[in-house]
């Protein structure tokens, strides 16, 4: 088996509501890519790069362009299952190139190889990751940045459609960011989980000071509190205070994770398979996560249909990793998806896809209405 043909789509998708948090607004839409990846026995693999809630247009036509110059043509010829020999080429590219190259992209490809591989033996890709050790999990969900009555009642609502833990947005303002989480713990009662995410908005004095106070109203972690370069400044807040700190934007790479160990900067590390290169490489590092005994939560980027469900697999077989997970289904912020039958949140849980593969069929139908421009093909 080998791939012949990669095929490249901008797809944008709209959200219901805007939204605001301290990285930038959530305003118009998700400007995603999917990619269709083609063998030559007639197996298709679908792929998604999940740009992020603030997403830009910009970032899409980045990843695109990556793809068609420098992913695309790596992987024609290739067997799908040679994920290891594909990466090493991707990275060994990449050093003599000298550049970066984006992790989205990245993931779109290796996820539709992966999809590939499921489709070829008849089975969900879960079992191919090491077996379910779940199969239903519970959802949490943010609560966009704004009045600390206004988010009260935001999280009630969440609460009512049975969410099984809050997010709550801070970092600008850390007076008003306690008197949110003072509101919010009021609002949803004692013993409903809550948690902050300060998206690197804070130094790390100014955290500490802030979690002490916000610990009284019983918070279960803190996301970020420190730009995600300063590890110090995570590793230091993570020593003063009682609340475990979760690593995020500073847990990016491999390395990453391995100098979060190294310095004790997060007690918890924050996948996002779209951020890291897709399922491959966070896998390996949840297993040095594993190994340091630091357990691992799940974050988004607010993917499609297709991205979700690699975020469900990835749950299903990763035992390190502790649900609630940060999304469910793309129709709890977005207008539509693009497969069929997409993922619904019930009571608060989704269930891993049981289909070959990724488990979703994509619809042509919604991808023509959504794709912003026509396709770009990379052929052998």
């Amino acid at each position: 088996m080998k791939v012949n043909r990669v095929e490249i789509y901008p797809v944008s998708i709209p959200y219901r509501t805007p939204g605001r948090h301290r990285e930038g607004d959530i305003t118009e839409a998700g400007y995603h890519v999917i990619l269709k990846v083609f063998t030559d026995d007639g197996i298709i693999g679908l792929g998604e790069a999940a740009t992020g809630a603030a997403s830009v247009k910009v970032y899409q036509a980045r990843d695109i362009s990556e793809i068609e110059h420098f992913f695309g043509p790596k992987v024609i010829g290739q067997n799908p299952f040679d994920l290891e020999k594909i990466i090493g080429d991707f990275r060994m590219e990449t050093m003599v190139a000298k550049h970066q190259l984006s992790p989205t992209a990245a993931s779109a490809v290796l996820d539709a190889l992966y999809d590939i591989m499921g489709k070829a033996t008849n089975r969900p890709l879960y079992e191919l990751l090491g077996g379910a050790v779940r199969k239903k999990f519970g959802v949490t969900r943010s609560l966009n940045v704004r009045s600390p009555a206004e988010m009260a009642k935001d999280a009630v609502q969440l609460k009512e459609l049975g969410y099984k833990m809050i997010t709550i947005k801070v970092g600008e303002d850390p007076a008003l960011d306690i008197q949110r989480v003072a509101a919010i713990r009021k609002a949803v009662g004692d013993d409903y989980p809550i948690e902050v995410d300060a998206n690197g908005g804070y130094t790390p004095d100014v955290a500490i000071k802030a979690i002490k106070k916000m610990e009284e109203y019983n918070i279960s972690g803190v996301e970020q509190p420190c730009l995600k370069m300063d590890l110090d400044g995570m590793a230091e807040v993570a020593r003063a205070v009682d609340t475990p700190i979760i690593a995020d934007e500073s847990a990016i790479t491999l390395s990453d994770v391995m100098e979060i160990v190294k310095r004790r900067a997060a007690d918890v590390i924050c996948l996002k398979p779209a951020k890291s290169g897709g399922i491959y490489i966070s896998k390996k590092m949840a297993a040095v996560a594993e190994a340091a005994g630091i357990p691992c939560s799940m974050g988004s980027r607010h993917p499609f249909g297709i991205g979700a469900a690699v975020i469900h697999h990835f749950t299903a077989s990763t035992a390190c990793l502790k649900p609630p997970i940060g999304y469910g289904s793309p129709l709890e912020r977005l207008v539509d998806d693009i497969v069929v039958n997409p993922c619904i949140m019930k009571d608060g849980e989704v269930s891993v896809p049981e289909g070959p593969g990724l488990g979703v069929e994509l619809d042509e139908g919604k991808l023509k209405k959504y794709a912003t421009a026509q396709a770009v093909v990379v052929s052998g």
